[in-house]
Protein backbone atom coordinates (compact mmCIF):
# COMPACT_ATOMS: atom_id res chain seq x y z
CA UNK A 1 0.00 0.00 0.00
CA UNK A 2 1.14 3.55 -0.63
CA UNK A 3 -0.03 6.99 0.49
CA UNK A 4 -2.18 7.53 -2.62
CA UNK A 5 -4.08 4.30 -2.01
CA UNK A 6 -4.49 5.10 1.71
CA UNK A 7 -5.89 8.55 0.86
CA UNK A 8 -8.30 6.96 -1.63
CA UNK A 9 -9.38 4.45 1.04
CA UNK A 10 -10.07 7.30 3.46
CA UNK A 11 -12.27 9.09 0.91
CA UNK A 12 -14.20 5.87 0.33
CA UNK A 13 -14.56 5.51 4.12
CA UNK A 14 -15.99 9.06 4.30
CA UNK A 15 -18.76 8.04 1.88
CA UNK A 16 -20.13 5.33 4.19
CA UNK A 17 -19.33 6.74 7.64
CA UNK A 18 -21.08 9.78 8.99
CA UNK A 19 -20.10 12.04 11.85
CA UNK A 20 -16.46 12.46 10.91
CA UNK A 21 -14.75 15.83 10.81
CA UNK A 22 -11.15 16.81 10.23
CA UNK A 23 -9.20 17.97 13.25
CA UNK A 24 -8.93 21.69 13.82
CA UNK A 25 -5.56 23.32 13.10
CA UNK A 26 -4.50 23.42 16.76
CA UNK A 27 -5.27 19.75 17.34
CA UNK A 28 -3.40 18.72 14.20
CA UNK A 29 -0.44 20.91 15.21
CA UNK A 30 -0.33 19.23 18.65
CA UNK A 31 -0.30 15.78 17.09
CA UNK A 32 2.43 16.74 14.65
CA UNK A 33 4.53 18.30 17.42
CA UNK A 34 4.35 14.91 19.16
CA UNK A 35 5.36 13.13 15.94
CA UNK A 36 2.01 11.36 15.59
CA UNK A 37 -1.30 11.80 13.83
CA UNK A 38 -4.75 10.25 13.78
CA UNK A 39 -6.68 8.64 10.96
CA UNK A 40 -10.39 9.30 10.37
CA UNK A 41 -11.21 6.13 12.37
CA UNK A 42 -9.09 7.51 15.27
CA UNK A 43 -6.16 5.12 14.86
CA UNK A 44 -2.83 6.61 15.96
CA UNK A 45 -0.18 6.61 13.21
CA UNK A 46 2.86 8.47 11.91
CA UNK A 47 1.96 11.76 10.20
CA UNK A 48 3.00 10.30 6.84
CA UNK A 49 1.42 6.91 7.48
CA UNK A 50 -1.78 4.93 7.47
CA UNK A 51 -3.44 2.54 9.86
CA UNK A 52 -3.88 -1.22 9.64
CA UNK A 53 -7.38 -0.55 8.26
CA UNK A 54 -5.78 1.18 5.25
CA UNK A 55 -6.85 4.75 6.08
CA UNK A 56 -4.41 7.62 5.61
CA UNK A 57 -3.50 9.98 8.42
CA UNK A 58 -5.31 13.31 8.58
CA UNK A 59 -1.97 14.92 7.74
CA UNK A 60 -1.79 13.04 4.43
CA UNK A 61 -5.47 13.62 3.64
CA UNK A 62 -5.39 17.36 4.33
CA UNK A 63 -2.06 17.71 2.52
CA UNK A 64 -3.53 16.07 -0.58
CA UNK A 65 -6.52 18.44 -0.46
CA UNK A 66 -4.17 21.42 -0.29
CA UNK A 67 -2.43 20.18 -3.45
CA UNK A 68 -5.68 20.25 -5.45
Amino acid sequence: MDATEAIRNAHEWFEVNSGWAPPDEDELAEWLADGVCRCPDDCLVRPDGWCLHGLASWSLILGALDED
